[in-house]
């Protein structure tokens, strides 16, 4: 019995969906069936390092690029040194940071770079071990190569694209071939395959797993590989976990439903699906419903939150935090940081000791550091880069959030899960799932921009002024029982005995 947890991909700011696949292996990892994380993207970087940043042991890890080409996992321990060793004694160390080291070839006795080709070579923020080098010639990009211990890939681009892609096996020996166009997957060669296609790649991939009768199969995003598992499922039970908003609100009529493109292909397969999860009860109704308008009678649906609390707090240290707010969330454009900004700027006349702690880390960074100085709000706006938050939240009083889309909100969870009061917009399905407004915290109108600064603004005020915090704890302690990891666990067991009994739908 295996059961098999398959994504797309895993990155160093790590999604929702990855930090959701963290709290599931916590919770099933001491089950007695073998389990198994898999990507299925090419992460040229050695994933170990983000497997290892997010808390995944990489023994329950597999990836179908490292698969294919007769790969195992292996930690990052190429240094600068080792690397340097390889190179002829020509090449000299030009430029060197905290992140990259650059050599080039010298003329000795001039004392000029000599033949136009630049090795940089980019370091790990964990250990400054190696992770790739850029090959340039004449300034431009030709080769990349990957290392963990070891070469494992090297990438050829031409006019700045990637067009093909050469793996190396545990011998270091060139164990698959890999060509491109237009960033699609058109030719894979591999022992005595040639493979055409992406479709017809991951479908070997899978078919090399051999899920059978016993195995488990969860999907965690489906796009672009759902066409590829599906035929080669055997008998196997299939699982679809639902991440995220699973439908567009833009176009609706009284018999079609739009599906979210992660979950067009599934939906549209679901009696070929044992079971789909999603995060909320509330999704379940809803999703219930349009299978049902649009007439889709074999299916099954089952709530499991993605994340757990491991136990509620007390919250005694909540009310005399509750001029101190955060958030977490990755600095994308998506989450309306900005917006956050603002809104606590705003307020900060009429609540004096108001302060505000930004947690997380991505593109926006500087602009929203940029944003604080205008503002002159650095002495009581802050970012804190990204942290491990387990001993964080107890130190806040309230939690902001301006998403206006959220699956779950495991931040959301994390913050309640300490008894914080949380502001956030009244979308589905995290924020309308935790905040009881009035009680433990306030929904606030998805509006324009310039609006929704001033409403949550408002809401900071109010909070402030006026929420029974002693209420708000009482609540959250009592609601908060079925997302404690136990409670989790707890389903997560039931749903495999279920399925592994072969109970199915």
């Amino acid at each position: 019995m295996t059961i098999y947890h398959i994504n797309k991909g895993i990155g160093r700011a790590s999604s929702g969906i990855e930090y959701a696949q963290k709290y599931r292996y916590n919770l099933v990892k001491d089950f007695p069936e073998k389990q198994y994380f898999v990507y299925t993207n090419n992460i040229a970087s050695n994933y170990v390092n983000f497997t290892d940043k997010i808390g995944i042991d990489s023994t329950f890890t597999m990836s179908a690029y490292k698969v294919m080409a007769g790969q195992k996992n292996h930690a990052s321990t190429l240094t600068v040194e080792d690397y340097e060793s390889t190179l002829s004694e020509d090449y000299r160390r030009i430029d060197q940071t905290d992140t990259f080291v650059t050599f080039e070839k010298m003329d000795v006795e001039n004392d000029f770079q000599s033949d136009g080709v630049v090795y940089k070579v980019w370091l790990l923020p964990e250990n400054g071990n190696v992770d790739r080098v850029d090959v340039l010639v004449n300034q431009k990009l030709m080769e990349v190569h990957y290392y963990s211990d070891r070469l494992t890939q090297i990438q050829y681009h031409n006019s700045g694209q990637m067009n093909a892609a050469y793996f190396y096996d545990e011998e270091g020996h060139l164990s698959m071939r890999q060509y491109y166009r237009e960033g699609n997957i058109e030719l894979t060669l591999v022992d005595d395959l040639v493979i055409q296609g992406r479709h017809n790649f991951y479908s070997e991939f899978f078919k090399r797993l051999k899920f059978a009768k016993g195995d488990i199969v969860l999907i965690d995003r489906n796009q672009d590989i759902g066409d590829a598992i599906f035929p080669n499922v055997n008998d196997a039970k299939l699982v679809a976990v639902v991440h995220a908003e699973h439908f567009s609100k833009r176009i609706e009529v009284d018999d079609w439903v739009l599906w979210n493109n992660f979950y067009e292909y599934i939906f549209t397969n679901a009696k070929y699906v044992d079971r789909i999860v999603v995060s909320t009860e509330k999704q379940e109704e809803i999703l219930s419903q349009q299978f049902d308008l649009i007439d889709t009678k074999d299916y099954a649906i089952q709530t499991i939150p993605v994340g757990s609390i491991p136990e509620i707090a007390d919250g005694k240290e909540v009310e005399q935090n509750k001029y101190h707010f955060l958030t977490v969330s990755r600095l994308a454009v998506e989450k309306h940081i900005d917006v956050l900004i603002k809104a606590v700027a705003k307020a900060k006349p009429q609540v004096p000791e108001l302060q505000f702690s930004v947690y997380g880390s991505g593109k926006l960074e500087k602009e929203l550091k940029d944003l604080i100085e205008e503002l002159e709000a650095g002495s009581y706006i802050t970012m804190e880069g990204h942290k491990q938050m387990a001993d964080e939240y107890e130190k806040f009083g309230g939690y902001l959030s301006a998403s206006g889309s959220e699956g779950f909100g495991l931040s959301i969870l994390e913050a309640k899960g300490a008894c914080l009061p949380i502001i956030g917009l009244d979308v589905n399905y995290g924020n309308t799932t935790f905040i009881q407004s009035g009680t433990n915290g306030y929904l606030v109108e998805k509006n324009e921009e310039d609006q929704q600064v001033d409403d949550i603004a408002d809401a900071i005020v109010k909070m402030t002024s006026s929420l029974d915090y002693k209420k708000s704890i009482k609540y959250d302690r009592s609601f908060l029982k079925d997302f404690t990891a136990k409670a989790v666990t707890k389903k997560w067991r039931e749903l495999y005995d279920e399925l592994l009994d072969g109970k199915g739908k």
